[in-house]
C-alpha cells in the first residue's frame, strides 16, 4: 500500500512539474503568440470545428485549453446572443490577450476561466459541446484530459480536437518529442477519445496553407521563432532549424513528400 501511495505521489509531483514548465513557456509567449496563426491559413482549421461540432445559436460551448481565444472566440460568433462560450486555459498572460479580443470584437457571450484541462471545473453534463485545438500534445494526461472532456458534456454532446500529425522529417519529430510535444499517431488518439467516454470517433487531414502569400518576412520570422521557442529552441538556433527543415524536405524524394497537416478528431460522448 505505502508502494502504492508512494508511485501516487511520484506521477503527481512529475506531472506538476511538467504543467510548471509548460506554464512558463505560455506565459512567455503569450503577447505575440498570434502571429503564428496570422503567417499560415488556419482558417479552414476553424471552420471545420464549427462544421463538425455542428455549432449553432443558442449552445454552450466550452473551449479546453483557449489560449488567446482563437477558437472561443469564432464560435462565440456562431452561438449567438442565447448561446455561451467558456474558455478555459492555464496561462493568465495567455487569457489576458484572449479577454483582449474579445473586448474589440465585441463579444459579450464567452467568458474566460484559469484552470488545468485535468480538472475542469465545472459541473456534470452542463456544456452541449467541447472544443480543443493544440492541445492533447502539450498534456501530461491526455486520457484524464479526455475522461473530463467527456465529464462536462451532456450525452449525445460532441466533442472535437485538433492536432498535429507527425512532421514528415525525422529530426523535427525528434526535436518536437524532446522538447515535450507529442505528437499521436492517429490510431492512438483515436484511442484516447474512445476510450474515455467518446464514441463514433472518427478523423480527417484539414489541409491548411502553411504561408499566406500576403505575409512579410518579418512576420514570417517571428511567427518561427514563436514556433521554436514552443519547441525548446534558443533564437539563435531558429533559422538555422527552418533553413534545415527546408532543405531536407527538397531532398525527400516524390513518393516521401507529403505536407504537415494538422487532424481534426470528432466524437459524441456516450
Amino acid at each position: 500500500m505505502g508502494e502504492v501511495k508512494g508511485f501516487y505521489l511520484w506521477n503527481c509531483v512529475v506531472s506538476l512539474s511538467f504543467m510548471r514548465n509548460w506554464r512558463r513557456v505560455w506565459d512567455s509567449v503569450a503577447r505575440d503568440y498570434d502571429v503564428i496563426w496570422e503567417v499560415p491559413d488556419y482558417t479552414p482549421i476553424l471552420r471545420s470545428i464549427v462544421r463538425e461540432v455542428k455549432i449553432h445559436s443558442g449552445m454552450k460551448v466550452v473551449d479546453v485549453a483557449t489560449g488567446t481565444g482563437m477558437v472561443s472566440t469564432e464560435v462565440a460568433k456562431k452561438v449567438g446572443e442565447h448561446g455561451v462560450v467558456l474558455g478555459i486555459d492555464f496561462s493568465r498572460p495567455m487569457l489576458r490577450q484572449a479577454l483582449k479580443k474579445t473586448r474589440v470584437a465585441g463579444l459579450h457571450n464567452i467568458h474566460f476561466v484559469l484552470a488545468d484541462a485535468h480538472n475542469l471545473p465545472l459541473r456534470d453534463e452542463s456544456f452541449d459541446a467541447v472544443t480543443a485545438c493544440f492541445t492533447f500534445a502539450f498534456l501530461s494526461n491526455p486520457q484524464k484530459a479526455a475522461a473530463e472532456m467527456a465529464r462536462v458534456i451532456r450525452s449525445g454532446g460532441r466533442a472535437t480536437s485538433v492536432e498535429w500529425e507527425k512532421p514528415p522529417l525525422e529530426f523535427w519529430a525528434e526535436l518536437r518529442k524532446k522538447g515535450g510535444i507529442r505528437d499521436f499517431p492517429e490510431s492512438e488518439m483515436l484511442k484516447v477519445l474512445g476510450g474515455f467516454g467518446f464514441k463514433r470517433v472518427r478523423a480527417k487531414r484539414v489541409l491548411v496553407v502553411h504561408r499566406r502569400p500576403v505575409v512579410s518576412e518579418e512576420s514570417e520570422k517571428k511567427s518561427q521563432l514563436m514556433s521554436a521557442k514552443i519547441m525548446g529552441l534558443r533564437e539563435k538556433d531558429a533559422e538555422r532549424f527552418f533553413q534545415r527543415i527546408r532543405e531536407e524536405y527538397r531532398r525527400l524524394p516524390p513518393e516521401k513528400k507529403s505536407g504537415w497537416f494538422p487532424v481534426i478528431y470528432v466524437g459524441i460522448k456516450r
